[in-house]
Order: C-alpha cells, then sequence, then structure tokens
C-alpha cells in the first residue's frame, strides 16, 4: 500500500469515528431543537465561483454564506445571499423530460438566485467551510433561517429539521440535502436530495425509489408541484433502483387501540399501543405519518391535525417532536433498537379529526337532508400513525361512544356493551385478524342491515352488513344494496380466489365516491339498477382483492388497484346486465382517453392519453393535466387488463381460463403483501406462454406488451384492408393489410379477426400488426358475408376500421 493511500484510509477511518461519535453525543430533543433554531452563528465564508454539485443537480455561489453552529460536532445548516446559478439536468425518462417541458417550457432546469437556504447531514458543510471566519450573520440571512422550517411545514408538511435529526442520529450514510432558492427567474423553488427516500414518500407519496426532488408551492393548487423526480446518479448508471420501502426503519405488526368519540364534534381521542419491530440496528429517532391528506385549504393540517400529547416505552416517557403545520412527528427511543428488536410504543394523541356533513343540497341522488349526527374521520386512511407506505397490521380496535350512537369498522364486531362507569357511553371493539394496509371507521345512528354469503361447496357463510340511514332520514334501498355486494363478493371469489376475510359490509357516506377498505366499504346510497350503479358497487367490491389482499407496491403501480377494481367492474356489469352494457362502459372509457387535460384556466392541449404511462400514477396529476389519474390508472388501467384477458383466451372458442387462472395465481403468490407492476408482469408471462396465441405467434412472454401498453403513451389506429379471391378447390382466399398509425415503428400487437357467414354464424381468428403496414393471408372453407377487425373493441386504439 502506497503512503497516500495509508493516509486516505487513516483520514477515513477517522472520520468515520468522528461521525459515530457525533451520533452517539446527541439526544434527540436537544440536537432537534438546536437544529430548528436555525441560529446563524456559526461563522461565515466569502465564496467566489465555488460550485456544490448535488448529484444532477448544480449550485454555484457567488456571495456570503451564513453558517450555523455546529450540533454535536455537525454543522447542518447555511444561509447564502448573493449570485448564484442552479441547474439540473432531466434524468433519461420520457415523462420527466415532457412534464419539465410542459411545465416550464425548457428542456433543463436553470434559474439564477439570490438567495438559499440550505439544511443537511451530508458533507456540504466540508466542501462549502473554507476560509470560514468569525462574525455575525446579516438580518436578512437570519429572517431566511427564521422562516425556513414553519414555511416548509405549512406548504409540504415535511419537518426538514427533523429529517435532519433523525439522519444524524440513525447515522444514515449518505445523508441527506434539503435546499430553497429565490429572487431569481424561476421565483421560489426547492430541491431535496433524501437517498432513503423518507421525505419524498411521507410527504409527496412518490416512493417508486427516487431520491431526489425539485418542486415549487402553488398557492392556486394548495400543494406543491412537483418539476422533476429523479433516482440517484448511481441508480441510472447501474440501471438498476431499489424501491422506497427498503428503507422503512421499523415494522408495524399490530394497533391495540382505544379512540374516544364521546365528543365527536369537538375531539377525536386516540391512544394505541403500537407493537413494531426495529428493521436495522442502531436505530434511535423513528418518524411517522399522520394526517398528511390534510392540506392547507382553511388552514385544515393546522387546525385538523391529530397532535401527540404524550409517548412512553413501557412506564418511561420519551421525547418526540410534532410542529404545527408537520404531516407526521418523530419520536426518539432512549437507547438504540438493535435489527429485529420488537418494542411496544404508547402514543396519546388528539385533535379535531372528525367531519360532520352539513345539509347535502343539489345531490343527484337525494333531497337534503341532515347528517350531522354522522361522523367520518377527516382522512379514511392517514387518523392514525404510520410508518412507510401501506404498511401491513393487524388491529384491535376500541370504540368510546354515545349509547345512541353506533360505530362501524373494518374488521369483525367482537362486542357492543354499556360502559360500567358511565351508562351514556357504548363500548364497541372490533378487530381485524389479517395484517391489511388501512383500517377506518365511521360513527352515526347506523340501522345494520344483516345478511349472510353463502358459499358452495358448504363453506361457512360469511356475515354481511349494510350500515345505513333510517327511512325518515333517507331512502335508501338497503335490500338491493345488500343484493348487489352478495352477488359481487360471490362472483369475484369465483375468478380471483376465496373471499379472504371474515366479514363483509358496507358503510353510508354522504360523498361523491366510494373507497373500498378490508371488510367495509364506504359508499353513497347508490341503490339505482343502472349499469353505472353495478359497474361502481362491484369496483370497490373488487378492492377486497386488489389494494387489500394485494397491495400495490408504490405509486407507479397504483393501476394494479384501480384498474384491475375497474376492470372487474366491467365483467361484472356484463354479467348483471348485459355485453351491452359493459361495451357503453368501455366505450366511454375509449372517449376519455381521446378528451383534453383540464388546466387551471379550462380545458388544455392534447388528449389525456399522452400526458404519461400508467406507470407514473398519481404524477401524471397537475395543474396542467387534471383528469389524467382518473382517465389514465382507471380508465386505461382497466383497458389494458381487458387486452390482456384477451391475448390470454382461445379466439377460436372464447375460452377465457387460462387469464382467471393467471389472476388467481397472482392473488395466491402475493396474498397479503404489496406488488409491483414487474411482479404482476412475471406472473402474467408464465401463464402466457402456454396460451394459443403465444404459440401462434412464437411469442415467449409479455414484455412487449408492458413496454407498449404500460410504460409508453401510443394510442394507435387500425385499419384492415382486405380483398377475397375465390380458390380452385372451392375455398376462398382472403388477403390484405394490416395499417397501424399513430405508434412508433416497432409496435406489434396482436387483435381479433371476426368473419361472419350469415344468420348466427362466425368464427374468430386473430391478425397481427408490426409497424405501419403488415400483409396476410387467410384462407376460409367458404365466402364470408362480413369481415371486422375487432368489432369488440378488444384493443386499445384511437379508432379500427375495416375497408
Amino acid at each position: 500500500m502506497s503512503l497516500n493511500a495509508r493516509k486516505v484510509l487513516v483520514l477515513a477511518s477517522a472520520l468515520l469515528c468522528l461521525t459515530l461519535n457525533i451520533s452517539a453525543q446527541l439526544t434527540g430533543k436537544t440536537a432537534y431543537d438546536q437544529i430548528n433554531a436555525f441560529s446563524l452563528s456559526g461563522g461565515r465564508a466569502e465564496l467566489a465561483n465555488v460550485v456544490l454539485k448535488r448529484d444532477r443537480v448544480t449550485i454555484t455561489l457567488n456571495g456570503t454564506i451564513y453558517f450555523t453552529n455546529s450540533v454535536g460536532g455537525v454543522v447542518t445548516g447555511a444561509v447564502f445571499i448573493g449570485q448564484g446559478l442552479f441547474s439540473a439536468t432531466v434524468p433519461p425518462s420520457e415523462f420527466e423530460k415532457a412534464q419539465v417541458k410542459r411545465l416550464l417550457n425548457t428542456d433543463k432546469i436553470e434559474s439564477d438566485f439570490s438567495s438559499a437556504v440550505f439544511q443537511f447531514s451530508d458533507d456540504t458543510f466540508e466542501v462549502l467551510r473554507a476560509n470560514v471566519t468569525d462574525g455575525p450573520a446579516s438580518g436578512e440571512a437570519q429572517r431566511l433561517a427564521s422562516e425556513f422550517e414553519n414555511r416548509t411545514r405549512k406548504e409540504t408538511g415535511a419537518n426538514v429539521a427533523s429529517r435532519i435529526t433523525e439522519s444524524l442520529l440513525n447515522q444514515e450514510d449518505p445523508g441527506v440535502f434539503f435546499g430553497t432558492f429565490e429572487g431569481g427567474k424561476r421565483g421560489r423553488f426547492s430541491y431535496i436530495f433524501d437517498p432513503q427516500g423518507r421525505i419524498p414518500t411521507a410527504d409527496f407519496e412518490i416512493n417508486g425509489g427516487e431520491k431526489g426532488l425539485i418542486y415549487a408551492y402553488r398557492s392556486s393548487m394548495s400543494y406543491p408541484e412537483v418539476w422533476m423526480a429523479f433516482y440517484s446518479l448511481d441508480d441510472y448508471a447501474r440501471r438498476s433502483v431499489t424501491y422506497s420501502d427498503v428503507s422503512d426503519l421499523i415494522d408495524v405488526t399490530n394497533y391495540s387501540m382505544t379512540l374516544d368519540l364521546r365528543t365527536p364534534k369537538s375531539k377525536l381521542g386516540l391512544e394505541t399501543k403500537i407493537t413494531m419491530q426495529s428493521r436495522f440496528a442502531g436505530v434511535r429517532a423513528i418518524p411517522f405519518q399522520i394526517g398528511e391528506s390534510l392540506d392547507t385549504d382553511e388552514d385544515q393540517r393546522l387546525k385538523k391535525q391529530l397532535r401527540l400529547k404524550e409517548a412512553r416505552i413501557g412506564s418511561n416517557k420519551i421525547d418526540f417532536v410534532q410542529e404545527d403545520w408537520e404531516s407526521g412527528f418523530t419520536v426518539f427511543v432512549p437507547t438504540a433498537l438493535a435489527k429485529g428488536e420488537t418494542i411496544d410504543l404508547d402514543l396519546e394523541l388528539e385533535g379535531d379529526f372528525l367531519r360532520q356533513p352539513n345539509d347535502i343540497a343539489g345531490s343527484s341522488w337525494a333531497t337534503p337532508v341532515t347528517l350531522s349526527n354522522c361522523s367520518y374521520p377527516q382522512s379514511n386512511s392517514t387518523w392514525y400513525p404510520r410508518h412507510g407506505y401501506l404498511d401491513r397490521a393487524t388491529f384491535d380496535l376500541t370504540f368510546l361512544h354515545n349509547r345512541k350512537l353506533k360505530v362501524a369498522s373494518t374488521g369483525v364486531r367482537e362486542s357492543e356493551t354499556p360502559s360500567p362507569e358511565d351508562r351514556e357511553v357504548m363500548i364497541t371493539k372490533y378487530k381485524m385478524s389479517d395484517a391489511v394496509p388501512f383500517a377506518t371507521f365511521a360513527l352515526g345512528p347506523w340501522e345494520r342491515h344483516p345478511d349472510q354469503i353463502k358459499w358452495e361447496g358448504g363453506a361457512k357463510d360469511t356475515p354481511l352488513e349494510f350500515n345505513s340511514l333510517s327511512g325518515s332520514n333517507l331512502a335508501i334501498k338497503e335490500d338491493f344494496i345488500l343484493a348487489e355486494l352478495n352477488n359481487s363478493v360471490r362472483y369475484f371469489s369465483l375468478f380471483f380466489g376465496q373471499y379472504p376475510y371474515e366479514s363483509f359490509s358496507a358503510t353510508f357516506h354522504p360523498y361523491g365516491f366510494g373507497q373500498g377498505f378490508a371488510t367495509m366499504l364506504m359508499i353513497p346510497p347508490t341503490d339505482r339498477a343502472t349499469k353505472y350503479t353495478y359497474a361502481f358497487l362491484s369496483h370497490e367490491t373488487a378492492h377486497q382483492w386488489w389494494g387489500n389482499v394485494v397491495a400495490w407496491r408504490s405509486y407507479r403501480d397504483q393501476w394494479l388497484s384501480e384498474g384491475f377494481a375497474e376492470y372487474s367492474g366491467i365483467l361484472y356489469t356484463q354479467k348483471r346486465e348485459n355485453w351491452k352494457a359493459a361495451q357503453n362502459l368501455i366505450d366511454q372509457m375509449r372517449r376519455e382517453l381521446k378528451e383534453p387535460p383540464y388546466t387551471l384556466t379550462g380545458p388544455g392541449k392534447g388528449r389525456l392519453v399522452d400526458v404519461g404511462p400508467i406507470i407514473l400514477g398519481r404524477r401524471l396529476e397537475g395543474r396542467k393535466t387534471f383528469g389524467s389519474y382518473q382517465a389514465l390508472i382507471y380508465s386505461k388501467g382497466a383497458l389494458v387488463l381487458r387486452m390482456l384477458h384477451f391475448l390470454m383466451t382461445d379466439p377460436s372458442t372464447g375460452d377465457g381460463k387460462p387469464f382467471f387462472d393467471m389472476m388467481r395465481d397472482f392473488v395466491e403468490r402475493y396474498r397479503n403483501k404489496a406488488a409491483s407492476t414487474d411482479d404482476f408482469r412475471n406472473v402474467a408471462n408464465e401463464h402466457f406462454t402456454q396460451t394459443s396465441i403465444a404459440r401462434k405467434y412464437g411469442l415467449k412472454d409479455l414484455n412487449w406488451f408492458f413496454e407498449e401498453w404500460v410504460y409508453q403513451t401510443a394510442l394507435p389506429s387500425y385499419t384492415l384492408e382486405y380483398t377475397m379471391q375465390d380458390q380452385p378447390d372451392g375455398s376462398v382466399l382472403v388477403s390484405g393489410d394490416v395499417l397501424q398509425e399513430g405508434a412508433p415503428e416497432n409496435w406489434f400487437m396482436v387483435l381479433p379477426l371476426v368473419f361472419q357467414f350469415g344468420g348466427d354464424k362466425n368464427a374468430t381468428g386473430t391478425i397481427h400488426a408490426y409497424g405501419p403496414k403488415t400483409p396476410f393471408q387467410i384462407k376460409l372453407p367458404s365466402k364470408p358475408t362480413k369481415v371486422e377487425l375487432d368489432p369488440n373493441k378488444w384493443i386499445l386504439s384511437e379508432k379500427t376500421s375495416t375497408r
């Protein structure tokens, strides 16, 4: 080993020891208070063309930078005033390129700035520390520092000081960098590089492994607009990335909760024991999400958030931090956790987190009605503390409430008894024995309408219940809703696997949408016998499989839930009503994709289908692309699954059993797990290889299909041009070309071809398109009266025609 190499090794060892010693010196709350204070008393430095490179972002600084004092020997903040340049190259992603172009009308994010605020747990100080001298910060610099934390929490829900504290205490390597820039042509914008993906996951719901975000807060939308999200340069170089959930610090296995609903119009009280296991060694700070779906409208996240009052491990109180506007909190354990160590964390929270609907006027399904005794969480899925994204747990739920009201919740209702301490109070207990990603509840003057789901083969009946309102409040056809729930859950059990839970229920809520939690749907009174009702109720029922039994791994995979449930609704509607009704729903979905997106000022340009691929999930929706999430994740997601249904069906017999075998297998393999799009693709590949279409065309997998329809945005048009010639042997030769427009040169697709021979006689085969023009010849025993390319619209297209 050379002398220089030895010096480098010694220096690296010294820095490692220093980091360990620093971390050991820090106590959670003390460290946080110092970082959060953001006092610029750590000296200043004059910078001349100093370049700070943070992954794909380059920051050039000319001016004065002011530092904070060190925290346990580590400097974590700075404010720059002067002239700066910000430059970020767009990653190799067609969507990111289109997104930056759409939002900023540029091919590269660049801006000047006159001030910047930095917080970090990485080596930023080491890069910028040259020539640091003592001296006070300017009043302007300290003002920027003092405003930074609260403004960031309000606009995003993220507590950056808490994130930096967590990074130091848990000895993260590499560390986190956060910068806000203003005074230039782009106005105020921010950049975060979080190698563990915690802020992107918790506060932006971007959890596909992205580590970097560039965003700006838009007051017109009440939430931040992400200009660009990206993996690290190392990830792109490796062409491999891990999902954000691999960095989750803990695994929550059980919630044992007591909810105080006795004064629902003013307070929700929540006491919970969280049983959890550490996934890493050395964990000292644990962040939790709560109320992150609340926004800044009417100061909702400030006024309605559940606030942590006390945290304990056993009988010992432990430190925690939760600030105004924060979409979560962080607890500090007194002793670092060992990997695999299990602890019980007791939390006590309180807040005005329940909402009561006012009179509902102008509704399409009801006359005005008072529902003031009904109470629902401000958010059905973010009312309790969670770590990570869709972590599964079991639930033991105890509710204290007025005896005149009832509680509906996920799981099995175990008991409903008067309180021995107050006869005006009831104690209702629910238990969810299966580990599920969500739990919820509703309080109201419910009239419970029971039924039983009777299974074929002698399986034990499953209790079914609809929590409705009395007829004097609202006329609801409970028998109709119960029948549809019963029918749809039995129908899907045949195709996707046996319904897995001990009970099934639905509860009224007066909002224009539904939500399908494990064992309980939240639904408006959709009780009219129409195709829309059948599709809606069965969509929410299908979420028992798509979203609960099998959850989506990241925002990129959410079409596996919503698109699958949407197609399930089409299948049920076809069975419940007729093919024409299902075809009408399909036609509406296809039309929706060709509509323009909406902007803040009205209809935009182009088509919704062109906004981005369905693998982009909720990131498709923005101020210039309103409506794209619904159109692409629900509608296109359903139509893509329907195309898979066709590809796995024998065209000559119409037998689609391989498709349903594949869906059942997917459920079984990922039962009580989260699945990614690649997970689904791998299952689909295995089943596809034995289908008649795969054999006919020599197709070994469906990778080409997923690349085209899931990862790209094209919407081709197909035209069949053909002629018929009588042959000497009495047969007929049909020949011609399949024309494919509006797709890349190498786009391949198999399409159904239907021949009618008079009366009700017909035959179905397939034909393929590859590139702009594909010739074909088909020999038939007799002359058809009609030839049609894809008359049932199995294949998604701009237009399909025959001539």
